[in-house]
């Protein structure tokens, strides 16, 4: 026992809080659902901009090109082989991750929001007011 502490009053260990589990799922959401999503309007994007003829970078367009050094490593050549056969991938993913930006912003709004509406209250039945302090402009 410790000198200034009584047997008859300890206090209780606190819980640690966690969030909600529906805001896990908010989270879930953000991680994996937004880049498939992006991914498809991506790809659906892609080709109804080339088929309109819409101003493009040329840089993006075609097929993407390795670098004869990283075909040195023999287990990799599949995935260079792969990557080589897709057409117009740097489209694709420059289109993907503007995508994938709308969408984690629209999420993130739309949980803010909900999280607001939701929310335990800022302070407790227990929490001092915030401090009411007027202070006086600074004259030399």
């Amino acid at each position: 026992m410790g000198r200034y502490t009584s047997a008859s009053h300890q206090r209780p260990i606190p819980k640690p809080e966690r969030p909600h589990a529906i805001w896990r799922g908010i989270g879930c959401l953000i991680i994996l659902i937004v880049p498939v999503i992006s991914c498809a309007a991506a790809s659906i994007t892609s080709q109804i901009a080339i088929d309109r003829r819409w101003p493009l970078p040329y840089q993006l367009m075609g097929y993407p090109v390795v670098p004869p050094l990283f075909w040195k490593v023999g287990a990799f050549a599949p995935i260079w082989a792969f990557i080589q056969s897709q057409n117009n991938l740097y489209l694709l993913i420059a289109f993907t991750i503007g995508f994938m930006a709308v969408l984690a912003v629209i999420v993130s709004m739309i949980y803010a929001i909900a999280y607001r509406f939701v929310a335990p209250p800022r302070y407790g039945p227990l929490d001092e007011p915030p401090p009411n302090i007027k202070v006086k402009r600074y004259k030399r």
